[in-house]
């Protein structure tokens, strides 16, 4: 049997107000990134229907997500079922990994945001933020194991955002770039939104869609890449 990959499909949630969309990022046989099935609050939507801007970022974003993967090899790959929980471990075979430096991309069928917690050499749990599926619905989650084939990023940290930063922070470079063309992928640490709402050649601001709760905070993972 000749087995080649066709196609990887990257499913990708954004809100704006109230609103939630979901839209499909694939990558194909021979590396090139599409943006296929935008689906508004309505469903299905069309080239012609304009998107909010902050819609229109995440989807900037999440094709410079998947080039990303590109630079990273999958070492363990399969499926998790969620019936109601909140987390479900994943068992990876002893000696696939040798550390804990490793990222899981989670594909839901319905767009769901996943965490991983708690990774070992043998494991980790999938987390989402409620109950997930039912006995009679379960939802069936795939998952893939990756770890860096190649230095990916110029600067890379996580920035803190308190309740007191009103929702926006601004990260300042200890070097003032070049040039202000520069990419900043963000990873909220959590399940929700973050975006980069102005660049320049000091500093860019991540912005939240929310203000933590009073004493609470959230972190944001960022990578520049110049």
């Amino acid at each position: 049997m000749a087995l080649t990959r066709q196609q990887s499909i990257h499913t990708y949630r954004s809100s704006s107000g109230s609103q939630t969309y979901l839209f499909d990022v694939v990558l194909d046989a021979q590396g090139l990134v599409s943006v296929k099935n935008i689906r508004g609050p309505l469903g299905p939507l069309d080239a012609s229907t304009p998107l909010p801007q902050v819609v229109t970022d995440d989807i900037k974003t999440a094709t410079e997500l998947v080039v990303l993967l590109q630079l990273e090899s999958e070492v363990d790959s399969g499926t998790v079922t969620f019936t109601g929980q909140t987390s479900r471990p994943v068992v990876v075979a002893g000696g696939v990994l040798n550390n804990t430096n490793y990222r899981v991309v989670y594909t839901t069928p319905d767009g769901v945001l996943l965490t991983t917690e708690d990774p070992t050499t043998t494991g980790f749990n999938a987390v989402a933020a409620t109950a997930y599926g039912s006995p009679t619905a379960p939802k069936v989650v795939g998952y893939s194991v990756l770890v860096k084939t190649a230095q990916t990023s110029d600067l890379s940290g996580v920035m803190t955002l308190a309740d007191t930063d009103g929702g926006s922070k601004t990260l300042t470079f200890t070097t003032a770039m070049t040039t202000a063309n520069y990419r900043v992928l963000l990873t909220p640490q959590g399940f929700f939104n973050a975006r980069v709402s102005s660049k320049t050649k000091t500093g860019f601001t991540i912005e939240l869609g929310h203000v933590p709760p009073a004493g609470q905070s959230v972190d944001v993972g960022y990578d520049v890449f110049v």
